[in-house]
């Protein structure tokens, strides 16, 4: 019966560290884990951002193409500075044409 408890003196610990090792394994995995999902929710909400960016930028580039025609400067011209299209008898054909 010695014999058997020097074998379990030797196998003691030879477990206590297969555990501790398990134990730091699981550990790691779990931060490794964790860290990746906090990742994964800012890369999320990094593309969320980008894609209303994008939205804003096509929305802008829309009103700046309807900004950009002659109806829409002839109406603003109109409000904001009182300017109309001449009368016929308001034009005034200056000499010196074509060279």
């Amino acid at each position: 019966m010695a014999e058997g408890g020097m074998k379990n003196a030797r196998l003691l610990p030879r477990a206590i560290l297969l555990l501790a090792v398990v134990l730091v394994s699981l550990t790691t995995v779990a931060w490794r884990q964790s860290t990746t999902r906090e990742t994964m929710e800012e890369l999320a909400g990094a593309e969320r951002e980008l894609a209303i960016a994008i939205d804003e930028r096509e929305e802008l580039s829309r009103e700046l193409s309807a900004m950009e025609t002659r109806p829409w400067i002839g109406a603003e011209a109109a409000r904001r500075l009182g300017m109309r299209a001449p009368t016929e008898n308001e034009v005034v054909i200056a000499p010196g044409g074509e060279r």
